[in-house]
């Protein structure tokens, strides 16, 4: 299915036809006159949070990784993360992050599970973090939820998957109870099990520890932060107020929405859902829309433009400079410590 939906041929149309219902439904025509007028300094400031976020990223990975007992220094991690949270948005099967799993291991002895448990928390994790924090700051604005009481509910996010953790709610525990077997085969799902039970074990040793936690939800607070301060900024360039909370909300819900879409970028589903919360927001359809391409430009563009750069210096490390090579070479790695 993830596979279908990536086919160029597939996600493009469905993207044009959710982006044409976007443009439709906001009068995108009108969008010139409001971003002709656009304020270009607030414009340049949402651009250099671009930094940060790849900072972030970079910073929030070497963290678990001395958490792990495998400390790498932040600036070598910088394009790592920005090529795999690129690549992964525009490849199926998490090409990037298994490529990001070789290059640990081959220049900085980093084993393989202990990457791929690194990388199920960025994923997995962080984006359960954006999708429970996005419902809590939309509720607080839209259900007017009194705010010391969203900030508790938030201080229970961040601690939630290292108490989750503590108690022994261990994901894997639920496989033995997924009929699979019957479906790829017994032994190969059994080898399956094993392997997926060592990368648990090993998300299991970073989330127990409440300081990494809390410092893995800080630093995707940092993230998440930088991206509704985009949009906020771009808002502003027209003139527009929104609050952070409804921000942060109709930013992340969007976000997870393309998530769930499967399509690049999440290109169109995530526009489709942030124009329409944009307009529970108070903000008129068109400046809506305004909004949300601005946002395009200043997040999606650049740090895809990072992630393409760095792919290029980082090219020369990968075996005879091939993605794929680089890309069987983890996976065959991993089956084999599983």
């Amino acid at each position: 299915m993830s596979r279908w939906l990536r086919h160029p041929l597939v996600w493009g149309s469905i993207s044009v036809a959710l982006l044409a219902l976007v443009a439709w439904r906001s009068r995108a025509w009108e969008l010139g006159d409001r971003l002709g007028d656009a304020d270009i300094r607030p414009i340049l400031l949402a651009i250099g949070l671009d930094v940060v976020i790849l900072l972030a990223w970079a910073a929030r990975s070497s963290d678990l990784l001395a958490g792990a007992g495998r400390p790498v220094p932040v600036a070598p991690l910088v394009p790592m993360t920005a090529f795999a949270n690129t690549i992964n948005n525009v490849t199926p099967g998490s090409v990037g992050e298994l490529v990001r799993l070789y290059l640990l291991r081959a220049h900085h002895g980093v084993d393989y599970v202990t990457g791929a448990a690194v990388v199920v928390v960025e994923r997995v994790v962080a984006i359960g973090l954006l999708g429970v924090s996005a419902a809590i700051l939309w509720g607080t604005w839209w259900l007017g939820i009194w705010p010391p009481v969203a900030v508790l509910a938030l201080a229970v996010l961040a601690i939630l998957p290292s108490l989750v953790y503590r108690i022994g709610l261990r994901p894997t525990a639920l496989l033995r109870y997924v009929p699979l077997g019957a479906i790829v085969g017994r032994d190969r799902w059994a080898a399956a099990g094993r392997g997926l039970q060592r990368v648990d074990a090993a998300v299991a040793r970073l989330l127990v520890d409440p300081r990494r936690a809390l410092a893995f939800a800080a630093w995707t607070a940092v993230v998440f932060g930088s991206y509704t301060g985009q949009l906020l900024l771009v808002a502003a360039s027209i003139g527009r107020v929104i609050d952070p909370a409804a921000a942060w909300g109709a930013l992340g819900l969007g976000i997870m929405a393309g998530v769930v879409s499967l399509l690049p970028f999440g290109l169109g589903s995530a526009d489709l859902v942030l124009v329409g919360l944009l307009g529970v927001a108070g903000v008129p359809a068109a400046e809506a829309a305004a909004i949300a391409f601005g946002y395009r430009v200043v997040s999606t563009l650049p740090l895809g433009l990072a992630g393409v750069g760095s792919y290029a210096f980082l090219s020369a490390r990968l075996p005879h400079g091939h993605m794929s090579e680089a890309a069987d070479a983890a996976r065959a790695a991993l089956g084999e410590e599983g």
